[in-house]
């Protein structure tokens, strides 16, 4: 089944092209060297229709300094604005950047019918959104990057708890069980890029399904 087949039961037909449902159905966060028209996004849009799906330019990169949001050009002002604490500090400027690219549509254009997707970085914007309440309906959570990125930027003897407190914690916290049924994790058990680990550690945290999408058979 492909990515967008998982939304079939989130978004429902009131929202779909055609009606008078949400101004947007989807949402969808893409990837650190992704875009606005990347696979998954004109995926989304042959599903659900052009005007029914956003997909806001993150500005994000892991090396390019002409990014707004990437993480080399938050290091860069970090360095400058938080010596003691400089890659901690471009972990949470990139997050908050992207954030920003999506609130408007968050908070003025969505409503509980409408499903956020979130692609790896996209995935870890997304689990912020959630966890800062900005989420009114679904949201379907692709390999999420979170749990990578703060190891990554925190270091590994400090991500364990960092991660519970700054996001495990606040989704207990922020979700009700009902919304929490209406979010979904997919993550492939042969992704060598964001660890699967992490995404079970997310669903025994926090309650959320996760569905584990096996590796093909090699003929």
């Amino acid at each position: 089944a492909t990515f967008s087949s998982f939304l079939s039961g989130m978004v429902p037909s009131s929202s779909l092209p055609g009606s008078m449902g949400a101004a947007i159905s989807v949402l969808f966060m893409h990837g650190l060297e992704s875009g606005p028209g990347g696979s998954k996004h004109r995926a989304l849009i042959d599903a659900f229709g052009e005007e029914k799906v956003a997909c806001p330019d993150m500005q994000m990169s892991k090396l390019r300094p002409d990014k707004a949001n990437s993480f080399v050009r938050s290091l860069a002002l970090s360095l400058l604005l938080n010596p003691l604490s400089p890659m901690r500090s471009a972990l949470r400027r990139s997050l908050e950047g992207c954030l920003d690219a999506h609130r408007p549509f968050l908070r003025e254009r969505m409503d509980r019918d409408s499903v956020v997707v979130g692609s790896s970085w996209g995935g870890a914007v997304a689990l912020r959104a959630l966890a800062d309440g900005d989420v009114k309906g679904g949201c379907l959570l692709i390999a999420p990057a979170y749990g990578l990125c703060v190891r990554t930027f925190h270091g590994e003897a400090a991500a364990e708890e960092f991660i519970k407190e700054s996001l495990y914690d606040r989704l207990n916290a922020q979700l009700s069980d009902e919304q929490k049924e209406r979010c979904l994790v997919v993550h492939g058990t042969d992704d060598d890029t964001v660890p699967i680990s992490d995404s079970r550690q997310l669903s025994d945290a926090t309650g959320i399904e996760l569905v584990e999408v096996p590796a093909p058979s090699k003929p």
